[in-house]
């Protein structure tokens, strides 16, 4: 028996399966020789590496020349939120508790990480070389990825990669509250505000826990309503419902934009938006405004329809503002009429948050309201406040209280009346 480091043993066995077995490095279809391969190589050579039985070294060695080293037991792992690849040396996982955890293998060198990450994204369509050094798409099992190489970032690095994990058919009312990203009646209220025709967006950065919000509000629908769901790279709102015997219990359209360079091909979420109205839809669903189809929700909002989102900003005011500037891209109104057309369009604002404790929380639930002399101001109606942020033996601990500031306007209540809202249930957020 000899023994040998990984990644020295690693080269050996790749040198002789390219000499002799070439084709089972690239056709699948003897991807289960290629194991048998290595396995009689390492046995016939009497390899061993410290820590590993044949066993585990077979498998390692295969993980190596066909899937994704180190990251390939993390990818669609249902625990992990995000894999973050800030150095060839340096890994993290964030799981969906909020902890994180450096992990504690890495990457042979930046030219092994870089290797890698190729594979991944190639597998996928992607490239990432020196002309092209940053990759921004999607995996398959609703994963995101984007991934930097050099000269973007340090030779010393190699590659610098974010992929995150999407699981949000795992996430439902009852775990919003139970993991205290709300209350009961706040989600109760976003519930009735959506039933009842309330159009609403979700402001928040990146990993705030935005479109986790949607799929949990958007399962209390009920089955008669219809929802046409519009979204951009890939699916991450799952709303279809199906009984014991696979059978469609609701009423669900979902659609993805397609691009393409040729513009005669190029599907934009501005024309699925234009698209749904002829859907006859109760619900329509954006999954994330980012472009022009800003106009085409804030126009189909104004018309009657019910419009739920997400956009990239801050609270209250910054969600309008960012909304307002996007539907500048289609049509120069000046931000004053643009700004008028988005509080009226979307009257609620969600605002999530990711502390520093990585837990998600909804901070301020405000409303836009209409003044009597036919002003807008900003009505907050429910909100979190931290009382404690203490950084004890490298991690954070948060406390800290939602509390009802407002109940909702007498505009905001006209408008549920109006939609069919039973007085009974309106009353349960109203003052005694």
């Amino acid at each position: 028996m000899e023994r040998i480091k990984l990644y020295d043993v690693l080269t050996l066995t790749q040198r002789y399966i390219s000499k002799y077995y070439a084709s089972a490095l690239t056709d699948e279809s003897k991807r289960e020789d290629l194991k048998n391969y290595i396995e009689k190589y390492i046995l016939d050579n009497g390899y061993m590496v410290d820590g590993m039985t044949d066993e585990q070294l077979i498998d390692r060695l295969y993980c190596e020349m066909v899937e994704y080293s180190i990251l390939t037991p993390f990818l669609g792992s249902p625990d992990l939120d995000e894999i973050n690849v800030n150095s060839w040396d340096d890994v993290t996982l964030t799981y969906s508790d909020g902890h994180m955890e450096k992990l504690a293998e890495h990457f042979n060198s930046p030219q092994h990480a870089v290797d890698i990450v190729k594979r991944l994204l190639h597998h996928s369509g992607m490239i990432i070389d020196n002309a092209t050094p940053i990759a921004q798409g999607h995996l398959p099992n609703n994963t995101r990825i984007t991934a930097l190489k050099a000269p973007i970032v340090d030779d010393e690095c190699g590659i610098a990669v974010s992929i995150r994990l999407l699981h949000p058919q795992k996430i439902d009312r009852k775990c919003l509250i139970t993991n205290r990203m709300a209350t009961e009646e706040m989600v109760s209220f976003l519930e009735m505000c959506i039933r009842y025709g309330v159009s609403l967006v979700v402001a928040g950065r990146t990993s705030s826990g935005k479109t986790t919000l949607l799929n949990a509000l958007l399962s209390s629908i009920p089955d008669d309503k219809r929802i046409y769901s519009i979204e951009s790279g890939a699916r991450e709102l799952f709303l279809v419902r199906r009984n014991r015997f696979g059978e469609v219990q609701n009423n669900v359209v979902h659609t993805l934009s397609r691009p393409s360079e040729n513009t005669a091909y190029n599907i934009t979420q501005e024309n699925l938006v234009v698209a749904a109205l002829r859907f006859d839809p109760d619900i329509v669903v954006v999954g994330e405004i980012r472009d022009a189809e800003a106009n085409s929700a804030v126009e189909a909002s104004l018309t009657g329809h019910t419009v739920v989102t997400t956009v990239h900003s801050g609270p209250a005011e910054s969600a309008h503002g960012r909304i307002s500037l996007l539907c500048q891209r289609r049509f120069q109104l000046g931000m004053e009429v643009s700004l008028a057309q988005s509080r009226q369009a979307f009257p609620l604002v969600v605002f999530a948050h990711k502390c520093e404790d990585n837990s998600r929380k909804i901070m301020d639930i405000s409303e836009c309201a209409v003044t009597p002399e036919g002003k807008t101001e900003y009505r907050c109606l429910y909100r979190y406040n931290i009382t404690k942020n203490e950084y004890i033996d490298g991690r954070h601990h948060i406390e800290g209280d939602f509390i009802k500031v407002n109940e909702p306007s007498e505009h905001l209540q006209m408008l549920l009346t109006r939609s069919g809202v039973p007085q009974a249930v309106l009353k349960q957020f109203l003052a005694s």
